[in-house]
């Protein structure tokens, strides 16, 4: 009888359990979504004191970049061409360009798997490299994908693009950068087929590869070395710190914090004593030099909300607005010599005057 009653103990549990009286059972607990606000900012910095023609999107200078969203995924990626190719007589932005839209044409072919940025990289390569059209070039790059249901975010970088996740005040994972000697970055690259010199050529599969949990509030931040060459990491979290909050205006604060950042990377490129991250990095080398990087910027930041406050922060917006590209140009609205006194004094730098240099070497392709 003992038995018995034990047995039918247990059986009266497991219909309570799956009836839900005990409590809601897992299966039928709602899977919360993970959504993405984003916003874009760059400077091309050859056409920085004049109004040009309208370029492709996404694209500043040299760099290029691209956001896609799935319903399983967000994707973000940068990538810098490297300049050193002027030289031989070719674009430098094109091979970025290139590989940026294939990968954004990538995640949307049905195959692309978000825990896999690296894998992304080497298909958007391959296409690069076995095109009919022969596309010279080489480039760092970032690509980071956010996993919208395991709250995870899956990183891959070559070189000194990269990003930064925050939360609340504080970096919680950065990238990797990689590089063979000073101002000599990883680059993937499609060299000449006959090829005179040596030219750097780094593989995909040497991409590094991180991964991070995320929640609501966290801020991705992914950048060319144009931010990271200027700004150090206190600088960054100084700007960013105010925009993890997701209500109405959030969006507004995203994109004004997207310009802050390319501004302020831009002003201490023109700061001849400010010792930048790319200056203290030459010290390290033995190579006594002051001052930042003159190049393009580009910044990608996106913060992490749940679908429902995304939902509810897109509604809060008019239709033109959410239909406007979510990106500013400093290019089109401001010269250089507008841009460097603004917050220069903010950020404790000197602005620059029409007397000032800039310590700026182009990062070679060869040695």
């Amino acid at each position: 009888m003992t038995s018995l009653l034990s047995h039918l103990r247990l059986i009266l549990r497991s219909v309570a359990q799956v009836a839900g009286i005990n409590g809601p059972s897992e299966t039928l607990q709602r899977v919360v979504k993970l959504s993405l606000l984003t916003a874009v900012a760059g400077y091309d910095n050859k056409h920085a004191t004049y109004r040009t023609k309208i370029r492709p999107k996404w694209v500043y200078g040299d760099d290029a970049c691209f956001l896609s969203k799935t319903d399983s995924s967000y994707v973000l990626g940068v990538a810098d061409g490297v300049g050193g190719w002027r030289s031989y007589g070719v674009d430098p932005g094109r091979f970025s360009r290139v590989v940026m839209k294939n990968c954004e044409r990538l995640v949307h072919s049905g195959r692309f798997n978000p825990e896999k940025p690296e894998l992304l990289i080497a298909q958007s390569y391959e296409d690069v490299i076995t095109s009919k059209d022969p596309i010279l070039g080489s480039a760092t790059l970032c690509v980071i994908s956010l996993q919208r249901n395991e709250h995870r975010v899956y990183a891959a970088s070559i070189g000194d693009s990269g990003y930064l996740v925050v939360r609340r005040g504080r970096i919680i994972q950065r990238s990797i950068h990689q590089k063979h000697t000073f101002n000599t970055p990883f680059q993937l690259a499609s060299p000449p087929p006959v090829q005179s010199r040596h030219f750097y050529r780094d593989l995909p599969t040497q991409a590094a590869q991180t991964s991070v949990n995320v929640e609501p509030g966290d801020l991705l931040v992914v950048g060319t070395d144009g931010l990271f060459d200027n700004l150090t990491e206190t600088m960054i979290l100084r700007e960013v710190g105010a925009v993890t909050f997701p209500d109405a205006g959030a969006l507004e604060r995203l994109h004004q914090c997207a310009r802050r950042l390319v501004e302020s990377a831009r002003n201490a490129a023109f700061a001849p004593d400010f010792l930048s991250p790319f200056a203290n990095e030459a010290r390290r080398y033995g190579i006594n030099i002051a001052g930042g990087v003159s190049g393009d910027i580009t910044v990608i930041l996106g913060l992490v909300v749940d679908e429902d406050a995304f939902n509810s922060i897109e509604k809060s917006h008019s239709p033109e607005r959410r239909d406007a590209p979510n990106r500013v140009d400093l290019l089109d609205s401001l010269k250089t010599s507008q841009l460097a006194p603004n917050c220069a004094s903010s950020l404790g730098l000197t602005a620059p005057t029409h007397g000032d240099t800039v310590v700026s070497s182009p990062r070679p392709v060869s040695r």
